[in-house]
């Protein structure tokens, strides 16, 4: 794949995925409590939280232990943010996913 067109999807995608999310669930980013998304590339993260102007400490990279592990950097990143009580019970907690054949999605969980 062409890294270049990649981030641009991404840059285009994730934060119009975030917003249909938000929109359907009748809730903006202030009331969710922390964003997981799946952790590709820390540039890449890094710059997806800035154009969606969330604050770091709502949104979680965590990719010095295990780096981008394809389809389950989400809940590898999401155990690792509730090990590291950054995630606890009763929080709201968006889910995004993209990347292989240009696929996304997005969801919102509640940490029971």
């Amino acid at each position: 794949m062409d890294g270049a067109d990649v981030f641009g999807f991404a840059l285009k995608t994730v934060p119009e995925a975030m917003r249909q999310l938000l929109d359907k669930c009748g809730l903006t980013f202030d009331d969710v409590d922390f964003i997981v998304p799946h952790q590709a590339n820390k540039f890449m993260l890094e710059r997806l939280r800035a154009k969606m102007k969330i604050p770091a400490e709502k949104f979680w990279i965590d990719m010095e232990q295990c780096g981008n592990t394809v389809s389950s950097t989400i809940p590898i990143a999401l155990e690792s943010a509730i090990q590291q009580g950054r995630v606890k019970a009763g929080d709201r907690v968006a889910l995004v996913g993209f990347g292989v054949g240009y696929s996304w999605g997005a969801t919102l969980v509640k940490i029971v």
